[in-house]
């Protein structure tokens, strides 16, 4: 028998006095943008775990739900969530639980690499965000030019910008941009829809490049949530732990239980199967476990100026204060 989320709240909250694993006497509010970063959290949402009460937001808001208090803990990309912490508010990187979800969708090509993108239209998600930044670095490393551009350009990469994979899907229709750079589930959706393959994936790309994995979303915490309630917050990264594998085992369920938990927006996870939530590389991985993959992403972001941006998408790394001590 199903239980709205209404119920499954008030349920939960009644049951707060006894619970062992908790550890507070609160109800904490948990965000999470829609997606991969949701589905972390998704085994979570279906069990059900005492003192906290998951919604899940449009991944443009996530950012302004944490730096105005609404959400006690939240996931959310890990370059925001550095950019929060320099800047002032007081929060702390529990853990990392996407490693990395982008995929490079377009005509079938067995022996495609980015060089084979000089001249070509890339769709990107995300202008000045991970998807984008990730593309850019990538390219660099590579010694690829790229432009910000509707229109080809010879010898280089045309970049354009769509706010997320809906608003990206009408230029494929359109003919408007050759290939996607674009995050999963939405990188399957597009190659149905399109008749289009995944032909590179960022994540490897990234590995050949750089010799390791990158982060790209973490789990944070209000810094004085977890002041007072260290009990809590240990018990919640063990569940979110012991829960890692769940939506790849229950892709149906996975994308049910996030719906169930939208803010009133609408998920856009909704026929998932094993395959899609694999590629979504979710894994836990604590604050201490991933401080060096964070800290080479941090000083690569620091870096990136000149014809990029005006000034480097993160000012400065993160201090020491920024990650959680178990």
């Amino acid at each position: 028998m199903k239980i709205s989320k209404k119920l499954g709240i008030i349920l939960a909250t009644a049951a707060l006095p006894l619970a062992a694993c908790g550890g507070t006497a609160d109800t904490l509010s948990v965000y999470a943008p829609d997606g991969a970063p949701a589905l972390a959290l998704s085994g979570m949402m279906s069990e059900g775990f005492d003192g906290a009460e998951f919604t899940v937001v449009a991944p443009t808001t996530i950012a302004a739900h944490v730096s105005n208090g609404d959400a006690d803990i939240a996931v959310m990309p890990v370059n925001a969530a550095a950019a929060l912490y320099n800047g002032g508010l007081g929060i702390t990187m529990l853990s990392v639980n996407t490693h990395g979800n982008l995929y490079l969708v377009g005509d079938a090509d067995d022996g495609m690499t980015l060089e084979k993108l000089k001249g070509a239209r890339v769709g990107v998600i995300g202008q000045a965000q991970v998807p984008d930044l990730t593309l850019r670095m990538l390219l660099g490393e590579s010694g690829i030019e790229y432009v910000v551009s509707e229109n080809a350009t010879e010898g280089a990469v045309a970049l354009r910008y769509a706010a997320d994979g809906s608003a990206l899907m009408p230029l494929f229709k359109q003919g408007a941009i050759d290939y996607a750079f674009i995050a999963e589930p939405a990188a399957t959706t597009a190659c149905a829809k399109f008749d289009k393959e995944i032909v590179l994936d960022a994540q490897q790309l990234w590995r050949d490049a750089f010799g390791s994995d990158y982060p790209q979303a973490c789990v944070v915490a209000k810094k004085e949530v977890v002041d007072k309630n260290k009990k809590f917050v240990d018990a919640f990264l063990k569940k979110l732990a012991e829960t890692e594998g769940w939506a790849e085992a229950h892709p149906t369920e996975a994308a049910e239980t996030v719906g169930a938990h939208t803010d009133g927006t609408g998920s856009t996870l909704t026929a998932l199967d094993a395959g899609i939530v694999k590629r979504c590389n979710i894994k836990h991985v604590s604050a201490a476990d991933a401080k060096s993959a964070c800290e080479s992403f941090f000083e690569k972001l620091t870096q990136m100026h000149d014809k990029d941006f005006e000034k480097p998408p993160l000012a400065k790394k993160p201090d020491d204060g920024f990650y959680y001590k178990a």
